[in-house]
Parts: C-alpha cells; sequence; structure tokens
C-alpha cells in the first residue's frame, strides 16, 4: 500500500514517529462516504448496523461540498492518495464521480473499492477519461455459487465478472493501464480451497493484481479454522505459482509470513498514515477502530490529525501497547515490508535507541511539515 515513497517524505514522516505527533500529512486517506449498500456479505461488520441506524445516517452523510473542502484541504496538506472505500457501497452516493473528478484535478492518486454492481457503461468509460489509478473489485468466490453464498445476491456473480471485463476492454481500447483492476478477496471457510481459481477468475477478466486477507471474526463460522489452516496455506502457495506465471500481482507471500508465524514486539505505522473519514465526519486511526479522534464538520482535518487525542494514541502505539481494536488485525506486520526501514522501526520504542543530537534537539516548525513551505529549523538547548 505505502510502496515507493519519496526520500523527502522518509525523514518527516520518521521524525513524527518519534514524537508521536501528526505533523507530517496522511499518505493516504480513506473515505467512507455512506453506510448504504446493496449487498448483505456475510463477513461485512456493517451487519452489525440495524436498518433503522442505516437509514438515519442517510441524513448525516457530510454534503458535496464539505467532500471538495477536504479533498483541498488534503491535497494541499500533501496527501498522496485518496481512497474511497466503504462504509457500505460507495457508488450508491450520486456525487461519488464527482468526488473522484476532484480529487484527480488535484493530481492525487485514486483508488475506488465497490463491489461493482452499479458500474454500468457509463461510469466505466468516465473511470477511464479520468485516468482514475485503481478500482478494487471486493470478490470473495471463483463461481456464482460460492460468490453468491457469500454476497447475498442472486445473479450479482455475473454482472461484476462483466463488469470488469469491460473496463479492462475499455482502458485496453485507449491504449491506457489505468484503471488498474483489483480483485480483493476475504478468506473465509467456504472459499479457502478456491484461493487458486481466485487468480484463474483475475486472469479471464484481465485484472493485474490479486489481494488476500483474512476474515475478520464475525461468528464462529466464518474465519478458516486451526484444523484448516495447513490447507489454506498451501492453497495460498499455489495462488502465487499461478499469479507469477501469469504476470499478475499478489499479496499472498506476506499474507502467509505474517499469518503462519506472527511477529513479536511490533508497533504499527497507522496511526501516522491512513485515516479513515466517516460518512459523518468522524475521523478514526484505521479501519478496525470505532474510536473517535474528532470530526471534520466542526474542525479543520489538520486538527482533528495532530490533534490531543490523536497523538495520545500514537504513543500508546510507539510504545507496542496495543488496543483491544487491535487484537485481529494484521497491518503492522504487512507494514514491515511495505515502510521504508519498516523491519527496524517496529521494534517498540522502548527497545531502539533513537537519533540523540548531544546537548541539543531540533524542533522543526509544524507547518513546514504540513505545507511544503521554507523549512525552519530552532535550535534549543537543553536545560
Amino acid at each position: 500500500m505505502i510502496k515507493n515513497v519519496r526520500l523527502r517524505d522518509v525523514i518527516p514522516f520518521y521524525a513524527s514517529v518519534w514524537r508521536a505527533r501528526g505533523f507530517v500529512s496522511p499518505l493516504e486517506v480513506d473515505f467512507k462516504p455512506t453506510l448504504q449498500c446493496n449487498l448483505r456479505c456475510k463477513m461485512c461488520p456493517q451487519r452489525a448496523i440495524s436498518d433503522q441506524e442505516r437509514k438515519k445516517s442517510i441524513g448525516e452523510e457530510l454534503s458535496t461540498e464539505k467532500y471538495f473542502a477536504l479533498i483541498d484541504e488534503l491535497a494541499k496538506m500533501g496527501t498522496r492518495r485518496i481512497h474511497i472505500v466503504g462504509g457500505g457501497e460507495p457508488l450508491l452516493r450520486k456525487d461519488t464521480l464527482d468526488l473522484m473528478r476532484r480529487v484527480k484535478e488535484h493530481g492525487l492518486e485514486g483508488i475506488l473499492t465497490t463491489n461493482g454492481i452499479l458500474l454500468d457503461e457509463q461510469k466505466i468509460r468516465e473511470l477511464v477519461r479520468l485516468n482514475w489509478d485503481l478500482v478494487m473489485f471486493s470478490v470473495d468466490g471463483p463461481n456464482p455459487e460460492v460468490y453468491e453464498d457469500i454476497r447475498g445476491v442472486p445473479g450479482a456473480f455475473k454482472k461484476v465478472v462483466s463488469t470488469m471485463k469491460k473496463l479492462s476492454q475499455l482502458r485496453a481500447v485507449h491504449g491506457q493501464v489505468n484503471p488498474l483492476i483489483q480483485i480483493h478477496c476475504v478468506i473465509m471457510n467456504t472459499n479457502y480451497a478456491l484461493l487458486k481459481d481466485m487468480v484463474e477468475l483475475a486472469r479471464e477478466v484481465s485484472a493485474d493484481i490479486v489481494t488476500f486477507v483474512k476474515c475478520r471474526p464475525q461468528g464462529p463460522s466464518l474465519p478458516v479454522s486451526k484444523e484448516d489452516l495447513p490447507e489454506t496455506f498451501r492453497h495460498l502457495k499455489e495462488a502465487i505459482k499461478r499469479a507469477t506465471k501469469y504476470g499478475i500481482t499478489i499479496n499472498a507471500s506476506e499474507l502467509l509470513l505474517v499469518w503462519s508465524k506472527k511477529p513479536k514486539n511490533t508497533i504499527c505505522f497507522r496511526p501516522w498514515i491512513s485515516p479513515d473519514i466517516w460518512h459523518n465526519g468522524n475521523v478514526t486511526p484505521c479501519c478496525y477502530s470505532r474510536e473517535v479522534m474528532g470530526n471534520i464538520r466542526n474542525r479543520s482535518f489538520r486538527e482533528v490529525w495532530d490533534g490531543e487525542k490523536f497523538n495520545n494514541l500514537r504513543k500508546i502505539f510507539l510504545q507496542g501497547n496495543f488496543p483491544d481494536f487491535c487484537k485481529d488485525c494484521n497491518w503492522p506486520e504487512l507494514l514491515q515490508y511495505t515502510v521504508p526501514l519498516g523491519k527496524w522501526l517496529h521494534t517498540p520504542k522502548t527497545l531502539v535507541t533513537l537519533p540523540k543530537f548531544g546537548h541539543w534537539r531540533i524542533e522543526r516548525k509544524l507547518e513546514y511539515f504540513a505545507t511544503g513551505e521554507n523549512q525552519k529549523i530552532n535550535i534549543v538547548k537543553r536545560s
């Protein structure tokens, strides 16, 4: 996710980590613009939301104008990527394409995660015209039987496959690489034996990337059992072979590394990298957390990002003390392989000898990191 980080980003980024601050802009911000959805997936955390709460949430959604202002602020801060993802199905909002246009007007990278049901030909053409960077299709089965048992809507598989094919064909007609097509699959007890077939599906629709993720425990019947883990690992290895043969990018090697043997003494970079902004303006540190760091209706994003509550959470993370919401997440371990110096910095601060500057410390003006203005350095003698 955080590959190809620019060298000039690295030093400010690690300075903000060491200081447990948010004075460097996030590399990616995930928008969750709506809780409305047209599928009822078995493993989705949103199943816990009642129909009454979902209906109420429509009136709480941020306006188009607020999203435009937010995108403008993030671009000015230096954020590189906007990921329009869930909560629900983002294309159920009528202004989602308008938000995507705003993202590209600023030259930012854009990712859209969708179930693909609502991507008609007009929307597909607009994605190609925008040269949108990546469309991630949530697909958890390589055939109608498995997919529709998980996703809950008959006939949906045929529609999604047709949509992915149309997108790949149209970008080819225009001689474009983008939008890249990614198939994202949640591994659970009903599909773990079909992982290599997911790669075959990717080949069929000319997808570029296949990613797998462990199922979050929404109930005892969904995650892969301990008894089935060896077979799951075997299928992941077979999926890697197929993907390598077809030239498809796959994350299965990294997933195997952290699933089969969970590293110890790690911290997580997520509170410095990519927060979630929900439909109602609430800002949370990641997709696993519902702990609200602040709300952008009455504060700027920058004020929330470098606010007291967020920075206190960063201190906890830096010490290697994960909150309860982290228990089912494998993000920290995966970040070791994607963040510069990740393996080194994933040792908790208490076990790391941090750089020292003799009797002096360097305080950089926060505005430099937030806006890219000329660097100002104050040298302050320690007492």
